[in-house]
């Protein structure tokens, strides 16, 4: 089985079992500047870069009702639900965001990147509908890279596929 064929049955699994591990959000990582959203994390070895590793992130980000000033409202709570995509490519060793901690660390890279959301995907009305399409975001990762199997991985792929259905 090549990494390839590996790499598309791990993610759309985690995908399909809906087994991603859904943790708050705080600014700099820090509990006592409140939750503003959600997070999901994965890395995947990369078969792009040997012995490297693929960070996947997908942030729900709460935001709150904007007046006509600019003056946001969190006192009505969250009116949207925003989902944001981070991949960071060629890393050398799993990537994960330290638990959350009240005490400022100015130098972890690590604690930081609860900030950075990546890429923009989609705005809901809903949390769960956000969580949902997050499964259609990481199969349409994989099914590119379908042409890259042989013969007997497409005709295994489609067995798995069939199986998890």
């Amino acid at each position: 089985m090549s990494d390839i064929f590996r790499y598309m049955k791990e993610i759309y699994t985690k995908a399909k079992n809906n087994d991603l591990l859904w943790k708050p959000v705080y600014s700099n990582n820090m509990p006592c500047n409140g939750k503003n959203g959600i997070f999901t994390e994965m890395n995947f070895k990369s078969f792009f870069f040997k012995g490297h590793y693929r960070y996947v992130k997908f942030t729900v980000q709460y935001v709150s009702r904007c007046d006509e000033n600019g003056l946001s409202h969190p006192e009505e709570g969250t009116k949207y639900y925003v989902l944001h995509e981070l991949v960071l490519d060629d890393m050398k060793e799993p990537f994960y965001i330290p638990e959350p901690n009240n005490e400022s660390k100015w130098n972890d890279e690590k604690a930081y990147k609860v900030n950075e959301y990546g890429r923009f995907r989609y705005v809901f009305d809903d949390e769960e509908t956000a969580k949902k399409v997050v499964f259609n975001e990481l199969t349409f990762m994989i099914y590119p890279l379908g042409y890259l199997l042989d013969d007997d991985e497409i005709e295994e792929w489609n067995d798995f596929i069939e199986k998890m259905r």
